[in-house]
């Protein structure tokens, strides 16, 4: 096959110019493609188009909202050197996790002393940790953040609406915690003190290295990095965020930019 055809697309939320990923399952993906030394393209889709984009590509709905709904997101990954089971050229894998287990099982040996995405016997306990780290991160950083997120002047009110839908409030601006105010730094002290009896207290071998193997990173490690992804362009306290617990999330941000490769 030629080399052009084998190269995989992703499927990424576009942000305001310049483009650059922000979300975080997309920047899970893009770390475990990153890491796996995969070969890949970016197909930038704008945030309004992207429950149609999906549904083009005839992939089911990963996630739902909170109102049961299906929750049409981003990321997905095509493979054009697969056949899929309908005897399709190429195959999508439309979730960040799957997309991790995938990159994973095509490159099952270490490369060049690369460790594998997954220590053996641990993706059930990786799902699990997902799940978790998804947890704290929207209940607590994401409301801080996400009323910052860099959408495009192109679409940007048609995408608040959309995000003031989901919240179930009537406008984008009832979704602010203002900068400076009291509501604002309680919750910003609640997100310190959740990351560090929720997360910090896992990293046991801080003296080994920045991961929470200690020298040895993991998938673990970056999916923690896609939420610390989104924690750099959308909240205005990432430069505190990034010394909380003895500077354990600036290291571990820094440690992971080896793998960050916009492709």
């Amino acid at each position: 096959m030629d080399a052009q055809k084998s190269i995989m697309d992703l499927y990424d939320i576009a942000s305001g110019p310049p483009v650059r990923p922000y979300a975080p399952n997309p920047w899970k993906a893009r770390y475990a493609l990153n890491f796996t030394n995969t070969s890949y393209r970016t197909t930038w889709v704008p945030l309004p188009e992207v429950a149609t984009t999906r549904e083009k590509l005839g992939i089911s709905a990963c996630r739902k909202h909170l109102d049961g709904t299906d929750f049409l997101t981003l990321p997905i990954l095509y493979d054009p050197t697969t056949t899929s089971s309908t005897q399709q050229e190429g195959s999508f894998v439309g979730d960040s996790f799957d997309i991790a287990i995938y990159l994973h099982n095509k490159h099952s040996s270490d490369d060049e002393g690369r460790p594998p995405l997954f220590p053996p016997d641990s993706v059930a306990l990786h799902r699990t940790f997902n799940a978790h780290v998804d947890t704290l991160f929207t209940f607590n950083g994401a409301l801080l953040a996400g009323y910052y997120m860099p959408f495009d002047p192109a679409s940007a009110e048609a995408s608040k609406a959309e995000f003031a839908r989901r919240a179930g409030v009537s406008r984008w601006e009832d979704l602010e915690i203002p900068l400076g105010s009291e509501e604002r730094k309680k919750r910003v002290a609640a997100f310190e003190a959740a990351l560090g009896s929720g997360l910090a207290a896992w990293f046991v071998r801080r003296d080994k290295g920045p991961f929470l193997e200690g020298r040895t990173p993991m998938y673990a490690d970056l999916i923690i990095g896609g939420w610390l992804q989104m924690m750099r362009n959308c909240l205005p306290e990432w430069e505190e965020l990034r010394g909380w617990h003895g500077g354990l999330w600036g290291r571990l941000y820094d440690a992971l930019e080896k793998w960050a490769q916009i492709s």
